[in-house]
């Protein structure tokens, strides 16, 4: 009993046994979309048995759904090589990453031939794969002629932080910003308006996927309960990341539907008669089959923005800076450098010979020196239409101290309404010593209440005079 003991700690010591897993396991993880616990187990059943063609396909396929392109690209060759048929998919699939169509139709030709003599049919991947050519050729046919100017590598968890946007284009939030009570997508961002009139993000739908919603603003600081964009918009995937241009009729956004290169696209739709329209896939350079998404323009400054993880750096995405046109223009499908400019290898083959872009970066450090300034303090609508968000806006100086008031008041509400949240979960889990804070605290938010009624309609009073 001892050594069995004995034996189970050293085998827990050593950490997980790999020697004793079969291809079967590992390739059951691999079926089940588990690629990063099968590739310590493929990767251990590969250095055993080297030759083993079905060990070099399943660790390929892991590698090639972790971004691993180099790795998957030396093991799906080998598995060819070793007479895995379906090794051929992969590599197309790592071909289109390069836009590499003739080379991936080649792959996949071939694979079809070698299926129909064996009387088999082709894979589900295959199929995808077969469905992305066309969709990159035919991408390939309008590229559009863009001048990027600049990229910055941010983090991917708070990336929307770093996009720089003049008041007028709006602003683009963490979800933090949203009433408690209203659903969001994980992750997702709140775009407002500069009239902070209205919010548009991403929330779970009735199916599960993401759907654009927007909430408009309603006097005070409440909110009318959201409504779907468009359920169109998803094409059959999430619909996210939106930006809604100054003339309340462009929208950009990504979904990740049918008509996507892989991942997120960025889309445009416009409105008509209150409804969005079918979306257009915005094309190359914008979009690649890796997660492209939250474009936004700027056109006071003249500078547009999009985010991409195409360059595959660990938990980051790279922010294009580049001029919009009112005119799409598209690179002559002959240019020998469609490709390059297609997948944005280098962002210097899209600039201007001797184009001067410190007009643009000068912009830039305007709106950054500025934007302590530009802090909203409150969300206050008057009765005239305004929306205060600022002391400053205020022109009567007892309707500033009323909104000062109104403030502190607002602030002691919301720090009250959390305090209240945690000790009526305290009481809920048992702790019946928390009652009466609980009742107190009620008790206060009454009054509090009423006081903010009397602050708002003195901030009103003293403005407009009445």
């Amino acid at each position: 009993m001892k050594k069995l003991l004995f034996a189970a700690l050293m085998s827990m010591a050593a950490g997980p046994a790999v020697s004793g897993q079969t291809l079967a396991e590992a390739q059951a993880l691999v079926d089940a979309g588990d690629y990063k616990a099968a590739t310590p187990l493929l990767e251990a059943l590969s250095a055993k048995e080297p030759k083993n063609g079905k060990v070099s396909l399943a660790l390929g396929q892991c590698y090639l759904h972790q971004g691993s392109d180099s790795l998957a690209t030396a093991e799906l060759t080998k598995a060819k090589a070793r007479g895995q048929h379906e090794a051929a998919v992969g590599l197309a699939s790592l071909a289109l990453k390069e836009y590499r169509v003739d080379d991936a139709d080649e792959l996949l030709e071939t694979y079809r031939k070698t299926l129909k003599k064996n009387r088999k049919t082709p894979s589900e991947a295959a199929e995808e794969v077969s469905s992305q050519i066309d969709r990159i050729r035919n991408m390939l046919m309008r590229v559009e002629q863009i001048e990027v100017f600049d990229s910055i590598n941010v983090p991917a968890a708070d990336f929307f932080k770093y996009y720089r946007l003049s008041p007028e284009s709006g602003s683009i939030n963490s979800p933090a910003i949203l009433p408690r009570i209203f659903a969001c997508g994980k992750p997702t961002v709140v775009y407002e308006p500069e009239s902070r009139s209205e919010m548009m993000w991403a929330a779970p739908s009735e199916d599960g996927s993401l759907e654009l919603v927007r909430s408009v603003a309603l006097y005070g600081d409440e909110w009318d309960q959201p409504v779907s964009v468009g359920a169109h918009l998803g094409e059959g995937g999430d619909a996210n990341y939106p930006f809604l241009m100054s003339d309340g009729i462009t929208l950009y956004y990504a979904n990740n539907g049918e008509n996507s290169l892989g991942g997120y696209d960025i889309f445009i739709t416009r409105s008509s008669d209150s409804e969005f329209l079918q979306p257009q896939n915005l094309g190359m350079p914008y979009n690649s089959p890796y997660n492209d998404y939250m474009l936004a323009i700027d056109e006071n400054t003249g500078i547009g923005w999009w985010a991409t993880d195409r360059n595959q750096l660990p938990d980051s995405v790279t922010i294009y800076l580049f001029v919009p046109s009112e005119v799409r223009r598209n690179i002559d499908v002959n240019a020998p450098d469609l490709r390059q400019r297609a997948l944005l290898s280098s962002i210097a083959l899209t600039q201007t010979k001797g184009a001067d872009y410190d007009r643009l970066r000068s912009a830039l450090d305007r709106i950054t020196s500025s934007a302590s300034s530009l802090a909203r303090q409150c969300t206050f609508y008057m009765p005239d239409g305004r929306l205060i968000t600022r002391i400053e806006q205020l022109s009567n100086r007892d309707a500033r101290a009323a909104l000062r008031q109104y403030i502190d008041l607002q602030a002691g509400i919301d720090a009250d309404a959390a305090e209240l949240s945690r000790l009526r979960q305290a009481y809920a889990d048992g702790d019946s010593n928390v009652r009466i804070d609980i009742i107190s605290i009620e008790n206060r938010a009454t009054g509090d209440r009423e006081a903010l009624k009397r602050a708002a309609n003195e901030v009103i009073a003293c403005e407009l005079g009445e």
